[in-house]
């Protein structure tokens, strides 16, 4: 059982180490003839903005951190605000301090500053060009009122976009673990966000002076993007780019979303979590640049514009039933399909897939009424289904119809099997009445038909002379009727043109009168918004107002802590010298002691040497007196104890002796 288990941990174990090294290469799309590509940042994205056809994935669907293209979002939804109406480009907003709380040193941003004035349009520059994120949030409170309410809005507008795999927690980008997308979810977003004519207009822009404001004199604003313009990052602008948005972090990399039009297409990359290396010659090498203009080389460059299936071609002719004037109808493509197509386009490779809803159409039929769908496959790949209609009307004949169904039922084995015996009871009944009929009571028969046919006519010539006298009658009453008809038909038609023209003025009555009512409802109705807005901006000016109060409360307290903090230091600063000047003046003290040993020192070393040369001289002496008595040994000189015991030498006279 334990080995089973291990064995059985080690498979699970091998099996998630080969997917986890398998996934970034399945994510590649591949194609027939088409250089492979790999982009060296760690999720990519090509697509058709036209098409929506994805021309290239790279970890499209996992999560990464988005950093400053989350401001896409923002502008987004405050573009869709200036559409409702709820703000304008030209409303001059007021920077709140609150807005400048959480913006690290190291950030991107404007300078904005708390009190500052300006215009929804300039704060857009600001944040798509700069990248500024205390630009963000004043937008994020201009729109919902707070940060938090409007972070809801970004995350409630990517879930109607299919976002699935996107959740905001700022409407900037700084890092946040809980803050991500995807690649294919950025492309989203931006595909939505350029439907603006404005975002458009902006993300093209290379350079913009944004005019003073009443804290600041004109700024001079740079776009980030070095795909657009060399303003900032000099040799990576590739032509035909239109936007849209960089982003980077130290944990989502440099991130990079752009749109580029060649070839009558417009083609969007998404690059992120790219690097960028320094070369041996300390160049740096911004890949989010390279790698996405290298993607959207290669898309441009193996992808050629083809048109796949053509909306005014018609298709094929369909059996009709229920119908006298038609027996076929024909149906064509209710729109027509342009894509872009690897390598060079071949007809050859094109397939028309068709399906219709039933073999036999019925009639009736409209021009427009669907009957089936196209699939379009080229080169063994789908790219789409589209609805196939009718390009003419079929009337209905109830006539067919009924020859139809009794076919329909002739048709089926058993309805034929019950009328063949009918058809066999009755010839054998009629042979048996036939075999029992004699010669006599035929012939008798038939002159009794013969004088009944005989009486026949003649009460039918009787008939017919009664029914001319009748028909002369009925036709001179109906004469008659329809003169009185004719005239009744006039006074009607005069009571009726009569009768219009009061019910046309008392249409117009009304009309003038509902005219007048509902001007006085949009009176009231204007009146009642304007109302309704003025009140909600005395309720968020005075927000503001509070909002300004509370921060320059917090401003006072935070400079009298630091106050307080600077007279710390400065008491510590002057502690930390005192102890310094006390260390340098017992190191001094420490010195001079040292010095004055070292003194006692030398002048010890003196005395003891003054004391031997005295002691030497006395020997001399008594060494000179003692040269008259017998030889003796001349007694040695002292020796230093600090020489060691070196063999000792012969003594000679000193050249300074007397005799």
């Amino acid at each position: 059982m334990k080995k089973t288990l291990i064995r059985a941990i080690s498979f699970f174990l091998t099996l998630s180490l080969l997917t986890g090294l398998l996934i970034p290469f399945a994510s590649a799309i591949e194609y027939e003839g088409v250089e492979s590509m790999t982009v060296d940042a760690t999720a990519a994205l090509l697509i058709d903005l036209d098409t929506d056809q994805v021309l290239y994935e790279q970890a499209a669907d996992e999560q990464r951190y988005p950093a400053s293209i989350t401001k896409i979002m923002t502008a987004l939804l405050t573009l869709e605000a200036i559409g409702r109406g709820e703000l304008d480009l030209n409303t001059e907003i007021t920077v709140d301090a609150a807005a400048l709380a959480d913006i690290t040193e190291d950030s991107s941003t404007a300078n904005l500053q708390a009190g500052e004035k300006i215009t929804v349009k300039n704060l857009l520059y600001c944040l798509l060009l700069a990248s500024a994120n205390e630009a963000a949030n004043v937008l994020a409170m201009a729109v919902s009122g707070d940060i938090p309410t409007f972070v809801e809005l970004m995350n409630q507008r990517a879930q109607e976009l299919g976002m699935a795999g996107t959740h905001f927690v700022n409407p900037h980008g700084l890092h946040n673990a809980d803050h991500y997308s995807t690649a294919r979810d950025i492309y989203r977003m931006s595909k939505q966000a350029m439907t603006h004519a404005t975002f458009r207009e902006i993300v093209s822009t290379g350079r913009y002076t944004v005019p003073a404001t009443n804290l600041s004199q004109p700024r001079k604003l740079l776009n980030t993007n070095g795909l657009l313009t060399s303003a900032k990052h000099y040799g990576y602008t590739m032509d035909g780019t239109i936007g849209i948005k960089t982003g980077s972090t130290g944990e989502a990399g440099y991130c990079l979303v752009a749109a580029v039009q060649k070839k009558g297409h417009t083609l969007v990359s998404v690059v992120l979590g790219a690097q960028n290396p320094t070369d041996s010659r300390g160049n740096v090498q911004r890949k989010q640049f390279t790698e996405s203009k290298r993607l959207l080389n290669w898309g441009f460059t193996n992808f050629s514009d083809a048109t796949l299936l053509d909306a005014e071609t018609y298709l094929q002719e369909l059996p009709v039933r229920f119908s006298s004037e038609a027996s076929h109808v024909v149906v064509r493509p209710t729109q027509s399909v342009q894509v872009m197509v690897p390598g060079t386009y071949d007809p050859e490779r094109l397939e028309l897939r068709l399906r219709f809803h039933r073999d036999v159409a019925s009639a009736p039929i409209e021009a427009g009424d669907i009957l089936g769908t196209v699939t379009v496959i080229y080169a063994g790949e789908e790219y789409a289904t589209v609805d196939m209609a009718a390009v003419s009307d079929v009337s209905f004949s109830p006539f067919m119809a009924f020859v139809s169904s009794v076919n329909t039922v002739l048709g089926n084995i058993y309805v034929r099997l019950l009328l063949l015996i009918a058809l066999v009871l009755v010839v054998v009944g009629l042979i048996r009445r036939f075999q029992e009929r004699t010669k006599e009571e035929r012939r008798a028969k038939r002159q009794l038909r013969q004088q009944e046919k005989i009486a026949f006519r003649q009460r039918e010539a009787e008939a017919r002379q009664q029914d001319e006298a009748q028909a002369k009658l009925e036709k001179e009453a109906r004469e008659q009727q329809r003169k009185e008809e004719l005239l009744r038909r006039q006074q009607e038609a005069q009571e009726r043109q009569a009768k219009r023209a009061q019910e046309a003025q008392e249409r117009q009555v009304k009309r003038e009168q509902e005219r007048l009512e509902r001007e006085e409802r949009n009176r009231q109705l204007r009146a009642e918004r304007e109302a309704r807005q003025a009140e909600e901006r005395q309720r968020r000016q005075a927000e503001r107002e509070e909002r300004q109060r509370q921060a320059e409360v917090r401003r006072r307290q935070e400079e009298e802590a630091r106050r307080q903090r600077e007279e710390r230091e400065r008491r510590q600063r002057q502690e930390r010298e005192a102890r310094r000047q006390e260390e340098l003046a017992r190191r001094r003290q420490e010195e001079r002691q040292a010095r004055q040993r070292e003194e006692r020192r030398r002048q010890e070393q003196a005395d003891r040497e003054r004391r031997r040369q005295a002691e030497w001289e006395r020997r001399a002496r008594q060494a000179d007196s003692a040269r008259s008595a017998p030889p003796q040994r001349r007694p040695s000189p002292p020796r230093d104890p600090r020489q060691g015991s070196a063999p000792r030498k012969k003594q000679g006279r000193r050249p300074d002796d007397r005799r």
